[in-house]
This record gives C-alpha cells, sequence and structure tokens, in this order.
C-alpha cells in the first residue's frame, strides 16, 4: 500500500461566529483581544468563556493565539463551529433531563412511600433541575479549560495598527 492513501487528512477547521478585535496584550500563547459588543453577545452560548468589561461597548476576550499575534494588531477571532454545538447540549439537553429525571425518581419515590404524588414529583423536578444546573456549572468550568471551547485568533488583518 502507497504511504500517500495510509495518511489521514485533518480537515481543516471552520468558525461559527467570527469578530474583528484589536489585541491589548499578547500573553504567550494567548492573548487579550478587545472587541465591540454586540447584541448577539446577550444570546450567545459561550458569553461565559469571555470576561466582559463593564456595561461599555467593548468587551474583552482572552483567545488562542496560535499565530502569534502581538499587541495592537487587528485580529480575526473566532469560535469553532463544534462548540456553539456541544454547549447548547450542556445548556439545554442536561436540565431537561434532570427535570424528566426528577419527575419519574419523585413519581416513584411518592409510591413507594405511600406520599403524596403530586408532591412528591414536584420536589423531585426541583431536586432534578437543582442538580443538573450544578452539573452544567461544573461542567462549564471544566470544558471552559479545553482548547476546542476557547476563543481563538484565526488571523492577523492588519499588524500594529490601532482600530478606528
Amino acid at each position: 500500500m502507497d504511504q500517500k492513501n495510509l495518511e489521514i487528512r485533518k480537515r481543516p477547521k471552520t468558525y461559527l461566529i467570527q469578530e474583528e478585535g484589536m489585541v491589548k496584550e499578547a500573553r504567550g500563547k494567548k492573548a487579550l483581544v478587545i472587541t465591540d459588543r454586540k447584541e448577539q453577545c446577550a444570546q450567545c452560548m459561550a458569553k461565559g468563556f469571555c470576561q466582559m468589561l463593564g456595561g461599555g461597548k467593548e468587551m474583552l476576550s482572552e483567545a488562542l493565539n496560535p499565530v502569534g499575534a502581538k499587541a495592537d494588531d487587528i485580529v480575526l477571532i473566532g469560535i469553532p463551529s463544534g462548540t456553539v454545538t456541544k454547549a447548547s447540549m450542556v445548556v439545554y439537553m442536561i436540565p431537561a433531563i434532570g427535570l424528566v429525571g426528577g419527575a419519574a425518581l419523585g413519581n416513584y419515590f411518592g409510591k413507594l412511600y405511600s406520599l403524596n404524588l403530586d408532591l412528591s414529583t414536584i420536589v423531585g423536578i426541583l431536586a432534578g433541575i437543582g442538580i443538573s444546573m450544578i452539573f452544567v456549572r461544573l461542567l462549564s468550568n471544566v470544558l471552559s479549560k479545553r482548547p476546542s471551547f476557547q476563543l481563538e485568533i484565526i488571523k492577523i488583518i492588519n499588524p500594529g495598527e490601532t482600530k478606528p
């Protein structure tokens, strides 16, 4: 067999959300990037991964810096496509599973101990949602440290220029 045919080719990364910004500070393999805050930021699944600045129009985000951008470079940053899908699963599906599982367990224990089924189901739902939200928070903290869940500088647009 030919060695070239056995080579596994990595697909190029695609970015669902891309934004232009200016590097404020380069920190080794990461950089702080200033971007304009957009309305879509409020609905963004990854907003928890960004460090917000007060209530102003600018947002300060930490991004991976594989292109070696330096302070005052205008750059294009992005969130890898799969990140939004995975974050959606964590944020929406885990609480839904907690709700249904809590309701089922509350109903089961209500029947097992001859309790009021409505009350035991409601308590189960509240417990299931509460536990699932704690789990989402812990999982979010773990996932936010992975490179695949972090913003990335895609390219340098204008080296050393300041954004108007």
